[in-house]
């Protein structure tokens, strides 16, 4: 009897215990479902809040349709109306019914408020300062003086070309025409608005105005490589008759094919205003022809056998334009220094050793960049990098003109001030709560000049209200 209690007593703990480990086990399960429960409550707050429309003082639209709409004209691209009607559609695609379409006048208050904010409010500049400065070709009778900030700090060496994310827009001003007075003025007065930045130099091309403004500030400046090596190529090659005899050539040659079944044996078109006489663009294309001649048929070649005459000018030309490229590698990411220098003259010898003739132009364009070190030795010796390229600023004018082809220089300009921020619905939120259209009109009241289009509208609201 008291074996089957034993036998009893062991059985019943052994449930006991079997009964313990599954409570256990359904207590686990039920904490892991109560936490994964939890974690979607939370994903689910999150999700709904950011697809909740973020309301924005004193506006109508949520700050969504804010940000999609300025990214769209300052990043991506698009045009005014574009980006309206994208925000529509991303309105109607996050089920918000109650907004519809914005005007886009509506986008272009947005996009200005939006510049002006970053160019007057969010920035708090210190420390040492590098200025590039420069007009944009006239467009209209407006020019665009940009003038953008790249902070150095000491010892700090760039091993890349700058880009948008480097500079900062300083000061922006429209006017009809530029003179060394205007352009000192102009530089005094936006330098004013940072009492925190030092300026140590300035990177400008050898434009007559520019200079006349920088020796009336004794402002250190450093000429834009870009256009030394292109004036070095116009003082080399610009009254060289073979070079235009083979432009003429080419422009006829062009006329001749450009719809014809030998189209794509063609060159792009030579362009009048080329930086470098079009050397890149006819020594690509010779070698292009070079690398197709022994597969094209006969009839072709006849077509294109006059720049194989010339072989000696396209010598010429391809040592010059290879020793921009070596130049170009070195001065727009070194910048001017005794190491960039000898770097310099270090591949300029070992290339030229390596020719079977080294032509007197490719001697007399080495010579050049040799001078212009030379020029600015004494603005590099002890320092450890000068910053010389002001492509930055040329891409940043490109950029802006290039969108829609503008016709004349407007308030738009502010929306270059955007070009270096990421646009969040913070940032968007923050500017149009503390820019008003009023802000903006002063400010181009005071920095853009009347444009001719401007005019015309401001008669035509004159002419209806008295009519």
């Amino acid at each position: 009897m008291w074996a089957r209690l034993k036998a009893t007593i062991k059985h019943s703990r052994s449930q006991a215990k079997e009964q313990t480990i599954g409570r256990r086990r359904l207590k686990g399960q039920i904490k892991d479902r109560d936490a994964k429960i939890a974690r979607q409550d939370a994903e689910i707050a999150r999700l709904r809040k950011i697809a909740e429309p973020e309301k924005v003082f004193n506006h109508s639209y949520p700050a969504q349709m804010m940000v999609l709409a300025v990214y769209i004209v300052v990043h991506a691209g698009g045009s005014l109306r574009c980006a309206a009607k994208s925000a529509a559609f991303f309105a109607q695609m996050m089920g918000w019914p109650l907004y519809g379409k914005p005007s886009p006048t509506t986008i272009r208050n947005w996009v200005l408020r939006c510049g002006y904010y970053a160019l007057e409010y969010t920035r708090d500049l210190q420390g040492d300062y590098v200025v590039i400065i420069d007009e944009s070709i006239q467009i209209g009778k407006e020019k665009l003086l940009l003038m953008l900030g790249v902070k150095v700090d000491a010892g700090q060496c760039y091993s890349a070309p700058l880009c948008g994310l480097d500079a900062e827009v300083l000061g922006m001003e429209v006017q009809n025409s530029w003179t060394g007075p205007f352009i000192a003025r102009f530089i005094q007065d936006n330098l004013s608005r940072y009492p925190g930045l030092k300026l140590k130099y300035a990177v400008s091309d050898q434009g007559t105005s520019l200079l006349a403004a920088m020796r009336s500030l004794s402002l250190p400046r450093a000429s834009d490589c870009s256009h030394v090596m292109m004036n070095a190529v116009k003082d080399i090659f610009g009254q060289d008759e073979a070079l235009s005899e083979l432009s003429a050539s080419i422009g006829q040659l062009r006329r001749r094919l450009m719809l014809s079944d030998w189209g794509g044996l063609l060159p792009p078109t030579l362009r009048d205003k080329d930086r470098f006489l079009r050397i890149f663009t006819i020594v690509e294309w010779a070698n292009r022809m070079d690398g197709y001649w022994a597969k094209l048929p006969a009839v072709a070649r006849r077509h294109i056998a006059f720049y194989r005459k010339a072989w000696p000018l396209l010598r010429r030309l391809r040592q010059v334009r290879e020793l921009i490229a070596i130049a170009s590698a070195i001065l727009k990411t070194a910048g001017l220094s005794e190491h960039s220098f000898q770097r310099w003259q270090q591949s300029a010898a070992q290339y030229l050793s390596a020719q079977k003739v080294a032509t007197k132009q490719a001697k007399a364009f080495v010579a050049k960049i040799d001078a212009y070190f030379a020029a600015h030795a004494g603005l590099y010796k002890g320092c450890s990098q000068i910053i010389c390229c002001s492509d930055i600023i040329e891409s940043t004018f490109s950029r802006y003109k290039n969108k829609g082809g503008m016709k004349a220089i407007s308030a738009d300009v502010l929306s270059v001030a955007l070009y270096n921020r990421e646009i969040t619905s913070g940032f968007v939120r923050s500017a149009l709560t503390s820019v008003s259209c009023l802000d903006v009109e002063e400010w181009q009241q005071d920095n853009v000049c009347h444009n001719r289009y401007g005019l015309r509208k401001s008669m035509d609201r004159e002419l209806k209200s008295l009519g």
